[in-house]
């Protein structure tokens, strides 16, 4: 009977993963603690001296850098002026009695949340392994919103450790822990893991946004860097710009103009392309320039669902009307990121929204036959000129992506803290970084100086691109440095200042936490919501429904359960802001 029960028990769970929707959670923006990594190297010097440790320690072997996601310096190789939001702990935070490589032969197991298959093994991995003594087996990944998650769970068959978005569980991450497939890290990160404990303890609104309203801390966090929470926003054919005697575009109308002219005098079968990501939902867009965005955000202390915005459906009759001029890609709907690439590199489209080092590898594919070429950031437009743009791509310190939670049928529970408690270091942060010192990096005068594999590749590889083997700079658990990644060309060095200059951050909604009741409830309600919204949003902009019957739809959304889900929102926000 208990069989069964657990049976029945497991295909109620996996029915639940398979409807699941992801709801985007964001988290409140905070104050920077500035740190230098001045101080970093002073740490790592008195740590040698001490001998408390035999040997540096680890750091997460498996997400990569994404290219999107670094921010970068001019083509100097030098750290330069390197501050980031948090410092990783001290030494003393190391426990007396433990050091590393960890003693034993101990492997572990680890899965990621990028869904496909075992990842290629890389430098890091293998610095990583000698540092801490623990050997990873990676299981390749898959997102938790995916099938194949649920069906992991269902089978018992668990990773030591598995990267996720656990803020995005069914009944949420309380309900992981008490479902038992993860373990509540409480105890454990009192015995086993002192770096991030005195990181929090240090860090106390970081501290907030990582655990649950109950205090239950359930994953290792991945927390951004102050500069690497800016990473992507609108890019533009500044050549183009210049031929036709015009500026770069800052509200809708002047890029009404430009992408007008981008079509007719420079025949741009596809004078802005993105992919459907790019629509609101996510950075902001076009969007922003209506004030609003897609899914959840806050206005004054209230949470708002920005698809029932007035402003959303003035955003997509203008999109509606830039279609039907053939101002956006008619591809739109379908494309993948390899297409957008091609048709801005071969003069078929003049703008897009993309990361930071798209313009890097657009300038870099560019000028090796048209010297004259260059794409440059362009701001978030703005209601009217003159005005700071209202949203934006604007990530927070936690949110929620990346989190480390250790599974509740590890062996060694020990051996998997210690691994993950590596990446707050000051020595496991400076891999994470900068990567092997000797191989990507230097030491001169206290800073991290890149070696030529970083700024001059052999290879020709983008500084981004040999990153991606020898460091993790994002996406993974730990404390993010700002690595002043070196750029070939200053465009791409300057975008991040020009994307920054929004007012997203007084709208972003922390990483809540609904109760497990309110999270089953907000899960059932978002589903079909979330399927509507998309259908719709591509049927006005097709040019297939009027936008005039917009309208029906949000009353369809209110029908739909919305206002409730608005309301178990708000209470977890309230909740939150209590902690």
């Amino acid at each position: 009977m208990l069989i069964l029960f657990l049976r029945f028990d497991q295909w109620i769970l996996h029915i639940a993963h398979c409807l699941h929707t992801r709801i985007s959670l964001h988290c409140r923006g905070i104050k920077p603690v500035k740190y230098h990594y001045m101080e970093v190297v002073i740490l790592m010097k008195s740590f040698t001296k001490k001998k408390i440790h035999k040997s540096l320690l680890l750091l997460f072997g498996l997400t990569l850098l994404s290219a999107g996601c670094s921010n970068s310096s001019n083509s100097s190789n030098s750290s330069g002026n390197n501050e980031s939001a948090f410092s990783p702990a001290s030494d003393e935070a190391a426990a007396a009695d433990f050091s590393y490589p960890m003693a034993g032969n101990v492997e572990l197991t680890f899965m990621n949340e990028k869904l496909g298959g075992t990842p290629e093994r890389l430098p890091i991995d293998d610095e990583y392994e000698k540092r801490t003594g623990i050997k990873i087996k990676q299981l390749g990944g898959t997102p938790m919103t995916d099938q194949k998650f649920s069906l992991m769970l269902a089978s018992g068959e668990l990773p030591d450790i598995f990267l996720n978005t656990w803020l995005q569980y069914p009944g949420g991450p309380d309900k992981a822990v008490e479902q038992g497939y993860i373990l509540k890290l409480n105890d454990l990160m009192d015995k086993y893991a002192p770096n991030l404990k005195r990181t929090l303890e240090e860090h106390p609104e970081i501290d907030k946004m990582i655990k649950t309203d109950d205090g239950t801390y359930y994953a290792f966090p991945f927390i951004r860097s102050e500069a690497g929470r800016v990473y992507g926003g609108p890019i533009i054919r500044k050549d183009w710009l210049d031929e036709l005697k015009l500026t770069v575009p800052q509200t809708i109308d002047e890029w009404h103009t430009v992408l007008t002219a981008f079509k007719e005098k420079k025949n741009a079968s596809a004078p802005v392309t993105f992919r459907t990501m790019f629509l609101g939902e996510r950075t902001g867009g076009f969007a922003g320039a209506f004030g609003v965005m897609g899914n959840f955000y806050v206005n004054d202390g209230k949470v708002v669902y920005g698809y029932l915005e007035p402003g959303y459906k003035d955003y997509l009759k203008t999109m509606a009307q830039w279609y039907k001029e053939g101002l956006i890609d008619k591809d739109f709907a379908s494309i993948d990121a390899a297409t957008v690439d091609k048709k801005m590199t071969s003069n078929e489209s003049g703008a897009t929204i993309g990361w930071q080092f798209y313009i890097e590898s657009y300038n870099s594919a560019m000028q090796e036959t048209d010297k004259k070429a260059s794409f440059v950031a362009a701001p978030y437009p703005a209601a009217a000129k003159g005005q700071t743009p209202e949203f934006g791509q604007l990530d927070n310190a936690y949110a929620g992506t990346s989190s480390a939670a250790i599974s509740a049928t590890t062996k060694n529970p020990e051996a998997a803290m210690r691994w993950l408690d590596y990446a707050y270091t000051p020595e496991g942060s400076l891999l994470n970084t900068f990567g092997i010192e000797g191989t990507t990096y230097t030491m001169e005068n206290g800073k991290a100086k890149y070696t030529d594999l970083v700024v001059n590749n052999p290879e020709g590889l983008g500084s981004d691109q040999v990153m991606l083997k020898y460091s993790h700079g994002t996406n993974f658990p730990m404390i993010q440095q700002d690595n002043d990644l070196p750029a070939k060309f200053a465009q791409t060095s300057e975008a991040i200042d020009i994307w920054k200059k929004t007012n997203h951050e007084s709208h972003l909604l922390p990483p809540i936490t609904p109760t497990a009741e309110e999270s089953d409830e907000m899960s059932s309600i978002m589903n079909d919501i979330n399927a509507l919204v998309k259908e719709t949003e591509l049927k006005i902009i097709l040019g297939t429904e009027p936008v005039e019957n917009y309208d029906k739809y949000v009353q369809q959304m209110k029908d739909m359960g919305i206002e409730r889900a608005l309301e178990i929102q708000q209470a977890a926000y309230e909740r939150y802001m209590k902690r």
